[in-house]
C-alpha cells in the first residue's frame, strides 16, 4: 500500500467562520452546538439503505434548529460525478496518517445552506468502486482499510478546519472507530477535541465491521485499545463493539429496538456489551423521522395527481399509473377493484422476504389481489421472485434493482398495502412513507415497526393505521395478507378511515431532533 496524491488541488483553503458554540437558538431555547456528522452514505449522493435518508434529513433538521452541522462522507466517483455539484466551499488536499505512512486525499466542500456543510473525502483507491460495501454479494476484501482510512480522515479534517467540535456524531460501524480516536492520545489533547463528546447511532447492529486483528495496525491506535472493553472481540477487531464501548452516548433508531438488542436473539453477539452500556445509562432509543417535505402527496411531482387526507382522489390515479407501468390490471371480475400490495426492499433474510415468497407461492394461484415488488439482493430470492412473475404475470410484477426515486414515490402512493415482514427492523422508514401516502402497512411487530404501526381494530378503525402480525411464519404472514384483502373487499369504509389516520400521523423530524438535542446535552453530564 503506497501513497497517492489527488489528481487536482484546485480551489483555495478557506478559513471558517467564528465558532457558534454558546449561542442560543431562539426556536429551541437550547445551546447550539457544532456537530460533525460522520457517515458512509447520504441521500442523494450515495445510498444503500435508511442510513442515507437519515443522514440527509436529521442533520438538516438540526441545522434548522440553529446547530452548525458539517456532514463528512466519502466521495464515490462512480455515483457522484454524475451529479455535477458546485463545490462552493472549495477543494483542498488533506494529509491522512495510515499505519506508518501518510496518504493524501482531496476534500470537496459543499456549503449547502446556512449551518449545513458537506465535506466529501475523495480517495479513489478506496472509494472509486461500483458499489458502497460489496459487489455481487461479496464484501470488498479491504473494507477494514477503507473505513479505517475514512475514520482517520474525519478526525484529520476536523483538526485541519480548526473548528472546536462539540459533538462527533458517528453512524454504524463505518465511523464507530472515531469514538476510539477521540479518546486516544492521537487526538484527545488536540484543542479542537478537548471538550468534544462522541455519539454513536446504531442503525443496524447486524452489521459490525468485524475483521482480523492483523488489520489493527492500520488504525495507528495504541494496542491498549485492542482489549475486551474496547475493540477486541474474540481475538478479532470489531469496529461497532469498540464504538459502543467508547462513545459517550449510544442510541438506536427506535425505542423497541433499543430493548430488543439487549437479548441474544437481536444483539448479534454484542448483547453483553450493549447490556453494560444500558446499565451505565448510555443507551437509548430515538425513533427516526422522515422528510415530510420530500414525502408529501400534496406536493409530489412524481405523482400524476396530487392528493391529501381530505381529498384522496389522486391516490386512485397513482394506482392506475403504477399498474400501467408494470403492465398489470387492478380490475377483477365484473370490474371489481382489486387491492394492490407493494414491496420496496433489499432482498435479504432480515427483511423476511423469503417467507413472503413462500406466501406468494400459496396465494397467487387462488387470490385475485395484485402484487408488485421492487428490490435486489440475495440472488436466490431474485430468482424466486422473477420466477413467480413469469408464472403469474397478470397478478405479480417485479423489478430487480434499486428503484429510482420517482418510481419509489409512485409505488408508495399507488399501492393499497405495503408489506414489511421483517425478522428484525431497527426502525424502518418505508412504513412511515407508506402511511404518509395513505398506503396501509402490513408489518411484523418488531423494532420500529412496532413503534409506528397501530393494528387494525374493527371497533375503532379511526385509531388504526395498518395490519400487524407477531410470528414470522408462512401462516402468520399469509393470514394477515388475507385479512387485509378481506377488509378491503368487505369493509372499505374502514380502509378509508385508516388511510386518513395514517396520513395525519406526525413523523416529522421536529420531535426527534429535540430528543437528539437532549442526548447531546446528556453527553456533557
Amino acid at each position: 500500500m503506497g501513497k497517492k496524491s489527488p489528481s487536482s488541488t484546485k480551489g483555495k483553503n478557506r478559513k471558517d467562520p467564528a465558532p457558534v458554540s454558546g449561542k442560543n437558538s431562539a426556536e429551541t431555547g437550547k445551546e447550539c452546538k457544532r456537530i460533525f456528522w460522520c457517515t458512509s452514505e447520504c441521500t442523494p449522493y450515495a445510498k444503500s439503505g435508511g442510513l442515507a435518508d437519515v443522514s440527509a434529513s436529521l442533520p438538516a433538521a438540526l441545522a434548522e434548529r440553529g446547530h452548525e452541522i458539517t456532514i463528512i462522507m466519502p466521495y464515490y466517483n462512480w455515483k457522484m460525478n454524475k451529479l455535477s455539484l458546485h463545490y462552493n466551499g472549495g477543494m483542498f488536499t488533506l494529509e491522512v496518517p495510515f499505519a506508518e505512512e501518510k496518504f493524501y486525499c482531496r476534500v470537496r466542500k459543499l456549503e449547502l445552506e446556512k449551518n449545513l456543510t458537506y465535506c466529501f473525502i475523495e480517495y479513489d483507491r478506496f472509494f472509486d468502486r461500483p458499489a458502497l460495501y460489496d459487489y455481487q454479494g461479496n464484501e470488498f476484501e479491504d473494507n477494514a482499510e477503507r473505513f479505517i482510512f475514512f475514520s482517520r480522515a474525519c478526525m484529520e479534517l476536523i483538526r485541519y478546519l480548526g473548528k472546536k467540535a462539540d459533538i462527533l456524531h458517528l453512524n454504524d460501524w463505518h465511523t464507530a472507530l472515531c469514538a476510539a480516536y477521540l479518546k486516544s492520545p492521537l487526538y484527545r489533547n488536540e484543542e479542537v477535541f478537548k471538550e468534544c463528546k462522541s455519539i454513536l447511532t446504531l442503525h443496524n447492529v447486524g452489521y459490525q465491521g468485524n475483521f482480523s486483528k492483523e488489520k489493527f495496525a492500520y488504525t495507528g491506535l495504541p494496542w491498549e485499545f485492542f482489549r475486551y472493553d474496547a475493540l477486541e472481540y474474540y481475538d478479532r477487531m470489531n469496529f461497532l463493539k469498540g464504538g459502543i464501548a467508547l462513545a459517550h452516548e449510544v442510541n438506536t433508531v427506535s425505542p423497541t429496538y433499543a430493548k430488543e438488542i439487549l437479548s441474544a436473539e437481536y444483539g448479534c453477539g454484542l448483547e453483553s456489551t450493549l447490556q453494560y452500556c444500558n446499565q451505565c445509562g448510555r443507551l437509548r432509543g430515538i425513533l427516526n423521522g422522515i422528510d415530510v417535505k420530500e414525502w408529501d402527496p400534496a406536493n409530489d411531482k412524481a405523482l400524476p395527481v396530487s392528493y391529501s387526507a381530505e381529498n384522496m382522489a389522486g391516490k386512485e390515479k397513482a394506482k392506475e399509473a403504477l399498474a400501467k407501468y408494470f403492465h398489470i390490471s387492478c380490475k377483477g371480475k365484473k370490474g371489481r377493484k382489486l387491492p394492490l400490495f407493494g414491496v420496496i426492499s433489499r432482498l435479504a433474510a432480515q427483511k423476511g422476504l423469503d417467507v413472503f415468497a413462500d406466501v406468494l407461492e400459496e396465494l397467487l394461484p387462488v387470490m385475485e389481489a395484485r402484487f408488485i415488488l421492487i428490490g435486489a439482493g440475495d440472488p436466490h430470492l431474485e430468482w424466486r421472485y422473477c420466477s413467480l412473475a413469469e408464472r403469474f404475470p397478470e397478478k405479480f410484477a417485479c423489478y430487480i434493482g434499486m428503484a429510482e426515486e420517482k418510481l419509489a414515490h409512485l409505488l408508495e402512493a399507488g399501492c393499497d398495502f405495503f408489506v414489511m415482514p421483517s425478522r428484525y427492523e431497527p426502525c424502518g422508514l418505508n412504513q412511515m412513507y407508506s402511511m404518509r401516502y395513505g398506503t396501509l402497512p402490513i408489518v411484523r411487530s418488531t423494532g420500529g415497526l412496532a413503534d409506528t404501526v397501530k393494528n387494525y381494530d374493527k371497533n375503532d378503525p379511526s385509531a388504526s393505521t395498518g395490519f400487524v402480525f407477531y410470528d414470522l411464519t408462512i401462516q402468520g404472514l399469509r393470514d394477515t395478507v388475507i385479512w387485509a384483502e378481506k377488509t378491503y373487499s368487505d369493509s372499505f369504509e374502514d380502509i378509508l378511515q385508516m388511510r386518513k389516520t395514517a396520513m395525519n400521523t406526525d413523523f416529522s423530524w421536529d420531535h426527534t431532533a429535540q430528543q437528539y438535542e437532549e442526548m447531546y446535552s446528556d453527553a456533557y453530564k
